[in-house]
């Protein structure tokens, strides 16, 4: 049966209306993976990554009972990007003030964020947002299929051609055709459920 994705309230809004711990943990659960990865793709070093996870998740969990959803707006992504640059700004200035070696690599880091404009961080958090629920949905249901299956599936994200597939797999170019409509199909369903569920 076709689940009905619109009557189910989002993530989102069980945080917003409720002191409600268990999706709390189901939001860091789901986004803590989102975060790391725009963290990263700010230019930030390994080493500091995990600090500014938590970070972010703090602010996060103070300012996201006042975030509303703007149709035609900011999205929720490209809110939460914006408090996770935010976040890292801060970070680094304070870091930048502490009189140690490592100033320049703060000021370096400093500079390359006021960088960054709001289209560009649009732009981030779409890139990462595909990838992380793309990923996420994979993950979620490779298992309802088997072996050689999510194989030819998996092979076909670096190889297009079916006919190069099916010699790999010695299969048929039109079995390798199926197998991927079959896995997009469900793949496409999954990632729908996910935006919707997450309010993302």
């Amino acid at each position: 049966m076709e689940k009905n994705y619109h009557t189910r309230q989002t993530l989102l809004s069980k945080i917003a209306r409720a002191d409600d711990d268990r999706s709390w943990e189901d939001f860091v659960q789901y986004y803590q993976g989102y975060i790391y990865a725009v963290i990263r793709n700010l230019g930030v070093k390994q080493e500091f990554i995990e600090d500014l996870l938590q970070d972010v998740l703090i602010k996060v969990w103070k300012s996201l009972p006042k975030y509303e959803y703007r149709e035609g707006e900011c999205t929720f992504r490209t809110w939460l990007c914006l408090v996770i640059r935010s976040t890292v700004y801060n970070y680094f200035r304070k870091k930048s003030t502490k009189n140690d070696a490592k100033n320049t690599d703060y000021d370096a880091t400093l500079h390359a964020l006021d960088t960054i404009t709001e289209p560009e961080i649009n732009i981030i958090a779409e890139k990462e947002w595909k990838i992380y629920v793309s990923n996420l949905a994979w993950n979620n249901v490779k298992d309802e299929f088997p072996k050689r299956c999510r194989e030819v599936f998996e092979a076909s994200i670096h190889e297009a051609s079916s006919d190069i597939l099916g010699e790999r797999f010695g299969i048929s170019s039109s079995s390798v055709r199926v197998y991927k409509s079959r896995v997009r199909k469900v793949l496409l369903r999954e990632m729908s459920r996910l935006n919707h569920d997450l309010g993302a």
